[in-house]
């Protein structure tokens, strides 16, 4: 018995040879090159059946910095994306897009985003957007027209047309933006006006059985005056169906809530697309498609069981996998390598305009190889010193050029700290880059020796060539602080892999992400919790816009007290328990709890590496040189190994 995404299907005369499909994610800053034709190729050969390009349709008011734009010279490359696509039986769709409008930079006329009306521009609310007459509607349809007549001569199989989000095209279908009073606003019918004759001009260029897919949101699941919510979404489904629309992509939320889009890995659940999509399906006679970290194949695959949609739509996860498909067609869904919703290597590096890649796959958007580790010529004895990403990342890339390798942890455990990432109740799925850790490992029959502590004198019997030393970083414990050593108080860390017996009242030492991780899973199971921090603001340390919106709204639903600005001054016991006082703006408090936790952060541990430099050269990574994400010791591990080769 195969997958229900092996299944063939059909958009109007588009053959799909399964189910599943790659979303619109570029990873080029700038306009495309020859890097961008491999990386999308890339994809076909692993077996998606059609994957979206993001195409940019307009120059004329905004930057196009971030999409593909065609020109001359792109579409002699967009070509050789179709071609080569084709000759892998995947087909190619352009998702072509009017513009970002109010929720990206200022327009290259005016000094404010452009809109459907002058409403508040998102990165500076006072100021208001440039609302886009008739005139300059009529030349964004003209540019838009241009694009489509573009990857028609490409050869593209479908166009999809860019309508949600609260981008430019949705802010004219949505009250809370358009408060037009002429033909392109006021009803549903005439905010819809902008989409309707843009499915005229893809089927006026492409022919009336040219298939069209809109992608838009029927829910933007926000309170507030003017956000579209179901039951318009509805009307706005059936709307786009009878203006020839043969497949709906169904998305959910907009900006303002933006963790919907691309859900962090803090979001376990069936996401709000599903929801969505499960509702307009049951509306429309077109398929339907939508997505929703559907790189967890399970996902996917209960979701079309389950008439949520009829084709899965997969961004992330093809990033981390390229081949996800051809090991879901061919029965190896236990080998895709994980997408863990991170967000930091994909979308956060495009945000901050740079080239993205994935924190696993460090190959992503270098697939024409020139970032490839080569074989080695002369092949070395490596040993690997911990077991965290980096260091079985290094271990698998070190065999794979040839070298022979050995890793030892000095726990029973792999995974370093980043198992104490996995333990909160909204995190559990990143499990699977643990279990894709030992599998990778054991594939290969890479040594890997548990409970072995570095010592020089260890090393110098294993006699290595070279050592990755990827021991991670250690828990901070300030001496200076009294009362760190007591029965009660213990590393968060412990507290989170179940290590420690927890009381019921609970205050957590710091408000970086494991305090603030902690904290909310001791809330969970019923303790009440003070967490503090000497920063102005909890979580101490900022990660990418997305994830942080998605733990404010879990820190503001729990029943933790935050207490940013806050420093602990001692510890002492206090019966049973513990008695600690803090300072906030020059006054002190006593906190009385059962168990303090400590999340103060972690020490590098490059200077226990430099007795081993007498016996190899020895390279550092990860959190042994500072602590910082899985992606960056991911990458550490990789050019650690291509640097040896």
């Amino acid at each position: 018995m195969s997958s229900v995404l092996a299944e063939p299907f059909r958009i109007g005369r588009m053959e799909l040879k399964n189910r599943m499909v790659m979303a619109p994610m570029g990873v080029t800053v700038g306009n495309m090159d020859a890097s961008t034709v491999d990386y999308f190729v890339e994809r076909a050969k692993g077996g998606a059946a059609l994957i979206f390009c993001n195409v940019k349709g307009s120059d004329s008011f905004e930057s196009v910095d971030h999409s593909i734009f065609f020109t001359e010279e792109t579409e002699a490359l967009f070509r050789r994306i179709v071609e080569r696509s084709h000759s892998y039986g995947c087909m190619v769709g352009a998702q072509i897009m009017p513009g970002d409008g109010r929720i990206g930079g200022a327009s290259t006329r005016y000094k404010v985003p452009v809109s459907a009306s002058p409403c508040p521009w998102m990165h500076a609310p006072k100021l208001k957007c440039h609302p886009l007459s008739l005139e300059e509607i009529a030349l964004l349809e003209a540019d838009y027209r241009r694009s489509v007549q573009a990857a028609l001569r490409c050869g593209a199989d479908c166009v999809e047309i860019h309508a949600y989000g609260g981008y430019l095209t949705d802010q004219f279908l949505t009250r809370r933006w358009n408060t037009r009073t002429d033909s392109y606003g006021g009803s549903l019918e005439n905010r819809a006006r902008f989409l309707k004759e843009l499915i005229q001009i893809c089927k006026e260029e492409g022919g009336a059985g040219f298939p069209v897919i809109v992608k838009f949101t029927p829910d933007h699941y926000m309170e507030g005056e003017g956000y579209r919510r179901m039951e318009e979404g509805l009307a706005l489904a059936r709307l786009i169906v009878s203006y020839g629309a043969d497949a709906l992509h169904v998305d959910a939320g907009c900006h303002e809530n933006w963790f919907h889009a691309m859900p962090p890995a803090g979001m376990q659940m069936t996401t709000l697309q599903s929801r969505s999509a499960r509702i307009i399906k049951a509306a429309v006679e077109v398929p339907v498609l939508t997505h929703g970290r559907f790189g967890n194949v399970a996902k996917a695959e209960a979701a079309i069981m389950n008439g949520v949609c009829d084709l899965a739509v997969i961004g992330r996860g093809l990033l981390a996998d390229p081949q996800l498909p051809n090991k879901v067609l061919s029965g190896r869904p236990e080998t895709i390598r994980p997408c863990i919703s991170c967000n930091e290597g994909c979308i956060g590096r495009v945000y901050a305009g740079q080239q993205a890649g994935c924190a696993l796959n460090p190959r992503c958007g270098h697939e024409d190889g020139s970032r490839d580790i080569p074989k080695a010529t002369r092949p070395k004895r490596i040993l690997v010193v911990g077991g965290g990403p980096g260091g079985c990342m290094a271990a698998i890339y070190a065999h794979d050029a040839g070298h022979q390798v050995e890793l030892w942890e000095k726990t029973g455990r792999l995974g370093g700290n980043t198992r104490y990432a996995c333990k909160p109740f909204f995190k559990r799925d990143m499990h699977s880059m643990l279990r894709y850790f030992e599998r990778e490992l054991s594939l290969r029959d890479i040594p890997v020796r548990y409970y072995r502590s570095a010592s020089p004198e260890l090393a110098a019997a294993f006699a290595p060539d070279h050592i990755i030393w990827a021991a991670g970083g250690q828990p901070v414990l300030p001496a200076a602080i009294p009362g760190l050593a007591l029965p009660n108080v213990y590393p968060a860390t412990q507290a989170l892999d179940d290590l420690c017996d927890v009381g019921d009242r609970v205050v957590v030492v710091g408000g970086g992400l494991v305090g603030v991780e902690c904290a909310l899973q001791m809330d969970m199971w019923g303790k009440q919790v003070s967490c503090i921090d000497m920063a102005g603001t909890i979580p101490s340390e900022p990660g990418f816009k997305m994830n942080d919106m998605l733990m404010k709204q879990y820190m503001d639903r729990s029943g933790v007290c935050f207490m940013p600005g806050t420093r602990l001054k001692r510890i002492e016991e206090a019966g049973l328990g513990c008695r600690v006082t803090v300072e906030s703006k020059g006054q002190e408090q006593v906190l009385d709890c059962d168990t303090v936790l400590l999340a103060l952060g972690f020490l590098p541990t490059a200077a226990q590496a430099e007795p081993f430099r007498a016996i190899a050269p020895v390279t550092i990574i990860g959190d042994s040189q500072s602590p910082r994400k899985i992606l960056f010791a991911v990458e550490d591990a990789y050019e650690a190994v291509r640097a040896l080769s």
